[in-house]
């Protein structure tokens, strides 16, 4: 039962302090009665105990494993400085089948030197004693990452013979490579884009906005009932904000003349712009 309680801890984000609480109790100890209360630090103590678990049995895996590729992302919290390093192997098991596991979420050296970087993930590699396995590493095009491939590519060279001489060893991110061009591509309309967001973000601010947006969109008899905000760094993000906010183009005049303070309101040129990107 203790396993299960961690199993949904993890799965589901709960903090560990959801098992002192009298409802969560209550349902296990309904299921079963003999079943005893747990502090936070047992959860905790479980959570690990099952991540331990969990990395043996895939160090056991990796060592069946002939060659490995892997994938580097950067990911910033928007309420910390810090920058962490995701690093996902993928590889072929026994069976042929393609697999793909999570091997650290870590910390980025504060100097955010390709060096550094690049020693970080030799470190991590050597932990999980795969770093004889490495076949290619995809990374988006930002210039640290040239620097730190090739030290990452001289580390293992030297414990290592890479495949066709390190050829294909850096592989850089086509799906990072298609968003750059769209970007650039969507600069052109960066006006038009800018005034959708700020309606997007203007109207969504308050339930009282939000529903005199709602009560236009009832009486124009429209389908669509909310509008999205995008991730301006990601493209499809905001084309599917555009797409979503087209459908309510005849809205927007309505809700400039019933609300005095909204000064985004795309104009017909605006839409039209829009419109030649569907």
């Amino acid at each position: 039962m203790r396993q299960i309680i961690a199993t949904a801890i993890m799965v589901h984000e709960h903090p560990f302090n959801i098992v002192e609480g009298e409802v969560w109790m209550w349902g296990f100890q309904y299921a079963n009665s003999e079943f005893q209360k747990i502090s936070r630090k047992t959860a905790r103590s479980d959570c690990l105990a099952i991540y331990e678990a969990e990395k043996k049995q895939l160090k056991v895996l990796l060592q069946s494993v002939s060659k490995i590729s892997l994938t580097i992302d950067m990911w910033k919290s928007s309420h910390q400085v810090a920058e962490y390093m995701i690093i996902t192997g993928h590889f072929i098991d026994a069976g042929w089948n393609l697999q793909k596991r999570v091997l650290s979420f870590v910390k980025v050296p504060a100097s955010r030197r390709g060096i550094d970087v690049a020693d970080a993930i030799f470190k991590y590699l050597k932990t999980w004693g795969i770093e004889n396995k490495v076949f290619s590493v995809s990374v988006d095009n930002a210039s640290y990452n040239d620097s730190c491939l090739r030290a990452l590519k001289d580390n293992i060279s030297d414990s290592s013979s890479l495949p066709t001489g390190g050829s294909l060893f850096h592989v850089r991110c086509c799906a990072h490579i298609l968003n750059l061009l769209v970007q650039d591509g969507l600069g052109r309309i960066k006006d038009t884009i800018h005034n959708v967001r700020e309606s997007v973000k203007y109207i969504n601010y308050n339930d009282s906005r939000l529903k005199l947006f709602c009560d236009i969109v009832e009486q124009k008899r429209l389908k669509e009932k909310k509008l999205i905000i995008d991730c301006p760094t990601r493209w499809n993000s905001t084309y599917k904000m555009l797409s979503t906010t087209l459908k309510f183009k005849v809205v927007f005049p309505g809700y400039k003349e019933r609300e005095p303070h909204y000064k985004y309101a795309p104009s017909e040129e605006d839409w039209k712009k829009v419109e030649k990107i569907f």
